[in-house]
């Protein structure tokens, strides 16, 4: 897995190093974006035939990002983002079951860095785009405990770096040195976690945390 991320830095390091010497004729952007973060796939998966059934439920993703334009159809950049997901504790221990008497977890957690390539139409007052990332991430699993009149149930939380690696699409709108723009995108990591149950027993759980986000942003021309 890590090596296709060394490969598309490499590239991303090229780009830079040929279009060096346009530097005067470059747009840059800096900018910000927030939207929903909506588990797809085994991450939203509440089957309790499974020992760690995930049960992640949708929250937020932020994101930094930069962006500097090589050619009028193509850009590439950089973005650092956060997101998190709620561990559905009523689907894991029901309101109306009477054996509980405490319950509480947190979330599941992500902040990644990514190297991003823009295919673009050419900017003007409106545009549109394709992007590509890829990256790495470090992802952090929910902790959970349930109390039980028979003992506790619990779930240790862990870290894990991962690689990560997306796509998205979107538009922008330019007024002045502003850009507004719109995008869906799925990022795509799979890391793998080290569970401990209330006895002490350890899982490794190699766990897809893929997710489909929409967000709006605000970019910068410097």
């Amino acid at each position: 897995m890590l090596r296709p991320l060394i490969r598309f830095l490499s590239v991303l390091a090229l780009l830079f190093c040929l279009s060096a010497p346009a530097e005067a004729q470059r747009v840059h952007r800096i900018g910000f974006s927030v939207g929903t973060a909506a588990p797809i796939g085994d991450f939203k998966r509440d089957r309790f035939e499974d020992d760690y059934p995930p049960l992640a439920r949708t929250g937020a993703n932020w994101q930094l990002n930069y962006r500097t334009d090589l050619k009028p159809y193509l850009a590439i950049g950089a973005t650092t983002g956060f997101r998190s997901h709620r561990f559905d504790i009523e689907t894991f221990a029901g309101p109306d079951d009477g054996l509980v008497l405490r319950k509480e977890a947190s979330g599941w957690r992500s902040a990644h860095l990514l190297g991003d390539v823009y295919l673009q139409s050419t900017p003007n007052i409106l545009f549109g785009y394709l992007k590509g990332s890829l990256g790495v991430s470090y992802n952090q699993a929910p902790e959970v405990l349930v109390e039980t009149r028979f003992g506790p149930v619990r779930r240790s939380s862990d870290t894990a770096l991962a690689p990560v690696y997306g796509i998205a699409s979107g538009f922008g709108v330019q007024d002045g040195r502003f850009l507004l723009s719109f995008e869906i995108g799925v990022l795509r990591t799979r890391p793998e976690f080290d569970i401990q149950d209330a006895k002490g027993a350890s899982t490794t759980v190699n766990q897809d945390m893929h997710f489909l986000s929409y967000s709006m942003g605000l970019s910068y021309t410097l």
